[in-house]
């Protein structure tokens, strides 16, 4: 009895200690208060279950059936997709490899980088942090980082790319010297303080799409919690909502359920770059199941208060005419019959990730791919089989959101214009 005690003890220590970042979680928490949930009462119930013996949802999974096949023989689809049809899960397949050399193939448990839908995650860091009334909205940088150069800047701003502040990803490639050395967090706020490069624009002004913005988000995190950024993630919303397979990216300790990235007709391993040590705005990996549940969680409206999800799901932006914007760290995409779309797609490394959320009935479109192809953002043939022809399209391709360091300035600039 004894040992069957020690070795259930032992397992839920290796399991919650594997799900920590490798950093000193020693820190003061700074009085907040960790959720304590069971993962099962964020599931959706009110919506009613489909039944998948139906002869139209048949028919739906039957032609999502022929749709991915097809993308796997004529464009090298390489990735794990769930589909859940106005809440509830009817298409779950696995194609080709998490290692594509050794032909070992894909499974349930096999993650991805999920790339810039990381900043999902980064937005409800920091929506708890505000629940909570430990920080606000409208709060300045400089409150939290003194003397901070770059004036006028509030979290919202972060939150919602109008802050105006350059991207690390341009600047890094000139002060980051030494190119072999990994650069983290604090790096690129050292980096801000110490060049002072030139800013996009005024704060509030532009809507920029901006990667620095969430790397300053996850140190805000750090320094009103008292705990690394990922160790907050890990503890108040992997574990508490169930996303045991779901880790931030350490280049140095990489886990065996990681896939590999691969570009070309080659199937090329995608290199690693010094931007890869930097987490917030990219940096998780997962599985299409963990992401259900992260999904469900949103959509249950108990784990964020509506309050504060809805206005996450508010466009923040009108310079540009349009159905398409950007809250607080989703975009969006309103449609002719008063439907909102709330997504983030994600593209690093020949990663490829689609979030895409109609969030009225609950229908969720998750496709992680391990093999670069801008055809995998082109889902408009899903919806079309989900809802009908007359489906308006849906989302547009993450262009700039996470860019490789062979892209020359001249691409950046475009891709940044682009976004």
């Amino acid at each position: 009895m004894i040992k069957r005690i020690l070795l259930v003890w032992n397992s839920l220590f290796c399991f919650v200690l594997l799900t920590y970042c490798q950093q000193d979680v020693n820190k003061p928490h700074h009085g907040f208060q960790q959720p304590l949930v069971n993962p099962a009462y964020y599931q959706n119930k009110k919506t009613p279950k489909v039944d998948l013996q139906d002869s139209d949802i048949l028919q739906k999974i039957h032609q999502l059936d022929c749709y991915f096949e097809e993308k796997v023989k004529l464009q090298g689809f390489n990735a794990s997709v769930l589909i859940a049809y106005k809440g509830t899960p009817i298409f779950e397949r696995y194609y080709g490899y998490k290692n594509y050399h050794t032909s070992e193939k894909l499974t349930p448990r096999s993650t991805f980088q999920i790339a810039s839908t990381t900043k999902t995650f980064t937005s409800a860091a920091i929506l708890l942090l505000v629940q909570q009334n430990m920080l606000h909205l409208d709060d300045t940088i400089d409150q939290f980082f003194p003397k901070f150069p770059y004036q006028g800047i509030t979290i919202r701003m972060l939150l919602n790319h109008r802050s105006g502040l350059p991207n690390y990803l341009n600047f890094s490639e000139i002060y980051w010297k030494n190119k072999k050395a990994f650069m983290h967090n604090s790096d690129v706020l050292t980096m801000l303080y110490k060049y002072k490069p030139k800013a996009l624009n005024a704060p509030d002004t532009h809507f920029r799409y901006n990667n620095t913005n969430y790397v300053l988000l996850a140190l805000i995190v750090e320094k009103v919690s008292g705990m690394p950024f990922c160790d907050f993630t890990h503890q108040n919303i992997f574990i508490p909502l169930g996303m045991s397979d779901s880790w931030y990216y350490d280049p140095l300790s990489v886990r065996k359920s990681a896939t590999k990235g691969y570009k070309g007709s080659r199937w090329v391993e995608d290199e690693i770059v010094y931007t890869d040590g930097v987490i917030g705005d990219k940096g998780i990996y997962s599985t299409v199941r963990d992401l259900y549940k992260w999904d469900q969680a949103l959509s249950s409206g108990r784990f964020i208060k509506p309050e504060l999800l809805g206005l996450a799901y508010t466009p923040q932006s009108f310079e540009k005419a349009g159905n398409k914007n950007y809250g607080l760290g989703w975009r969006m995409t309103d449609q002719p019959d008063g439907t909102r779309l709330i997504y983030h797609n994600g593209w690093w490394h020949s990663y490829n990730s689609v979030f895409n959320r109609k969030i009225g009935d609950n229908t969720t479109v998750i496709i992680l791919s391990s093999h670069y192809n801008q055809s995998v953002y082109k889902i408009q043939p899903i919806w079309d089989i989900l809802y009908g022809n007359g489906f308006v399209l849906t989302t547009e391709e993450e262009n700039s959101s996470d860019i490789t360091k062979k892209l020359n300035s001249d691409t950046l600039k475009q891709l940044e214009k682009e976004e």
